[in-house]
Order: C-alpha cells, then structure tokens, then sequence
C-alpha cells in the first residue's frame, strides 16, 4: 500500500514493535518485537470533499491487499468522517479481520471565533463504548450553528480533552497540533498528551518528506523528554502506483 512511504516498520495494533530508520535522520529506535503491522491513518476516496481530492482508492481495495498481506486488523481514517464505517466493518470482518473505528478528527482551539486551524488528529474507538462516543464527537463537529463546522466539520480542545479512556489518540501528521501549532497551543496539548499517557501516542511517519524528518525527529525528543510512545503510521492514501498517479493527476485538475 503506497502512502508515499518506503519501507513500513513492523507493528502490532499499531503500536512500534520493531523498529523505525531512515525517518528518524538514520538513528534506530529499539521497542518491543513481535506481531503484525496494522493499518491505523488510511484514507479512502471517502476523505475527498468539496475542493479536495484526497485519495482515488476504494476501501474495498484496500481491506483486499491487507488481507493478502496477512495482516489481522485494521482502521480507517478518513479526514473528518466516518462515512461507509458499515460496510467497512462487514468488508474488514468477511476478509477475517478486525475492524477499528478511526477517523482524522479535525480540532480547533476555540469554537467561540471561526478561526481555520482544523488541526488534525487520529482518534480511535477502544471498544463499544469509544464507538459511540467518537460517533457522537463526529455528529457534533458537523452542527453549523455554534461554529463546529466551519471549512470542515471539527471539534474543540475542549471536547478532545473530555474524551474518556475509551478513546485511544494519536497526533497525526504535520498538519496535526505538534506540527503547526503555536507555543501556547502545544504547551496546552503536550499537557493532555502526558495526563493521558496511557492512551495518547506521538506519530511518526515513514516518509522521505524533508519537513516529515524533521518532525519525526521531534517527536523523538518530545518522547524522550515526556516518557510518551512513539507510534508508526503510513498516512496513506493510495493503495499502489496506480492510484498515487491518479490522485494526483486530479488534485492537478
């Protein structure tokens, strides 16, 4: 699966159990070993949206290859829905899977000014009852009347940090809080991240992306200094050659 990646680390329910190179400036991160790499920031053509094209892979395809490659669950995260989460979910568990209930959940600061900093972040249902509690976050972002939808459909820091255990998180890309965020943003963030240690992650990628190095290498310290696991993920969105070509044939349209 082509997200612009080279080289996916081994994981297990999308934590690091190998390790990571090369998107780390060539340094090695020793964690544990074991399992089977899961798919957790994946997109789908339902990530596209008005003046976006996101991905031109179905998710069908995708649910195909991963079970091809032996893999033994995976997520979907498409950028500010859940849209086809159902047939999803049957087309995941008929492969012989598990399926995970993600999205990329856009979040701003403040709901009070229609400010666009959509930041974005992966959240993911831990069990029945994250489900639904994440299902409610999504029908709440996309309420037009108290600025939860402006641009694209979003929630406040607010209600990500009132999350409950239920919920597992993970900082996403460079779009995401600890990539474009202001000092005074990130402190406030950083500080949710280590008080829900147990279940937040700081993302990397494997991606050859000069600004993805630099912030792979970042978010190294950061775990280092906060004792906050690194998680691997792809951010892919594109099952081969194929659909890279495609999708940016018409982000170019």
């Amino acid at each position: 699966m082509q997200g612009e990646t080279r080289g996916i680390p081994y994981m297990k329910g999308g934590f690091i159990i190998d390790k990571i190179k090369d998107s780390m400036g060539g340094e090695n991160v020793n964690v544990t070993k074991g399992g089977n790499y899961c798919l957790y920031h994946l997109h789908s053509d339902f990530s596209n949206k008005k003046g976006l094209v996101d991905s031109v892979s179905k998710y069908n395809s995708y649910v195909e290859k991963a079970a091809e490659c032996g893999m033994t669950a995976m997520a979907f995260s498409e950028h500010g829905n859940t849209y086809g989460w159902y047939q999803k979910k049957c087309a995941i568990e008929k492969a012989g899977m598990k399926y995970i209930h993600g999205i990329e959940m856009y979040i701003t600061a403040d709901l009070g000014e229609k400010i666009r900093d959509n930041y974005h972040c992966i959240l993911l249902a831990k069990n029945h009852k994250g489900f639904l509690e994440l299902n409610q976050l999504v029908t709440n972002s996309f309420d037009r009347k108290d600025n939860h939808f402006y641009h694209s459909p979003r929630i406040s820091f607010g209600e990500l940090f009132q999350t409950s255990d239920n919920i597992l998180l993970t900082t996403a890309c460079i779009g995401g809080v600890l990539g474009k965020g202001d000092e005074t943003v990130q402190r406030q963030f950083i500080k949710f991240l280590k008080t829900n240690s147990h279940r937040c992650f700081l993302e990397v990628q494997h991606h050859l992306d000069e600004k993805q190095l630099i912030y792979n290498k970042s978010m190294l310290k950061l775990s280092e200094a906060t004792g906050l696991r690194l998680i691997a993920g792809t951010d892919t969105h594109s099952l081969d050659g194929e659909g890279k070509k495609g999708r940016a044939i018409l982000q170019k349209s």
